[in-house]
C-alpha cells in the first residue's frame, strides 16, 4: 500500500472515527519517515466546513517541506519519466490500432495469445510493426 502524505478523515463526526484514526496512526508508526516528513491525519466535516483550515495548513506545510527537499528535482524527473512512458504507451496504442482494421487486428492477436497460438511478445512485435515503431 502506498502511504499518503496527508490523510483526511471526512465525516469525522460519525461513530468510529476515533478508532479509525487510532488504527491509521498505528499503521503510520510502522512506516519510516519519508525525507523527514511524517504523514498528517486531519479530521474534517465538509458539510459543516469544519477542519478545512487545518487541512489547508497541512497542505501548505507539506508543500513547504517538499520544496525544501534536497531530492525534489529527482522526484520530479521520476514523475515525468513515468508520465512520458504512459503518454508513449497511449500514442503507441493509438497508432497500433489506427485505421479500418486496427481493432480487428488487436482482437485477432488477443485471441491468438489467449488460445496459446502466439506468445504475447510476438503479438506485441506485430503491434509495433503496425505502429511503425520497429528497429
Amino acid at each position: 500500500m502506498e502511504i499518503a502524505d496527508i490523510f483526511v478523515l471526512n465525516k469525522s463526526d460519525r461513530e468510529g472515527v476515533d478508532h479509525l484514526e487510532a488504527q491509521l496512526q498505528a499503521m503510520l508508526e510502522l512506516a519510516p519517515d519519508r525525507d523527514g516528513w511524517k504523514p498528517k491525519i486531519v479530521r474534517t466535516i465538509a458539510t459543516e466546513i469544519k477542519g478545512i483550515d487545518e487541512l489547508a495548513t497541512a497542505i501548505a506545510e507539506y508543500r513547504e517541506h517538499f520544496n525544501r527537499s534536497a531530492d525534489r528535482e529527482s522526484k520530479q524527473v521520476e514523475h515525468w519519466k513515468r508520465r512520458l512512458i504512459t503518454l508513449a504507451g497511449e500514442l503507441f496504442l493509438e497508432r497500433a490500432i489506427a485505421g479500418p482494421r486496427g481493432e480487428a487486428v488487436l482482437d485477432l492477436l488477443a485471441r491468438e495469445v489467449a488460445g496459446r497460438k502466439k506468445d504475447p511478445y510476438a503479438a506485441v512485435h506485430e503491434l509495433l510493426e503496425r505502429a511503425a515503431f520497429t528497429e
